[in-house]
């Protein structure tokens, strides 16, 4: 079975949502919405973790 996710809204209160919305929420829910492709979100979420390299053995798998 699948987990149901709820996104935080505008409509709750402050201290639930954790204060005013900042830019990685802003920049999901761009992403949700199909305003964005969601590479600035995968940076915000993996930072420098994207740019590390990819292993030889699994560089090997995936070679054609």
């Amino acid at each position: 079975m699948m987990p149901r996710f709820q996104i935080a809204t505008a409509t709750q209160s402050p201290s639930v949502t954790g204060g005013s919305r900042n830019s990685v929420d802003q920049r999901i829910r761009a992403f949700l919405n199909g305003e964005s492709h969601g590479e600035d979100v995968l940076g915000a979420l993996y930072g420098g973790a994207a740019n590390e390299p990819i292993p030889e053995r699994l560089r090997a798998l995936i070679k054609p």
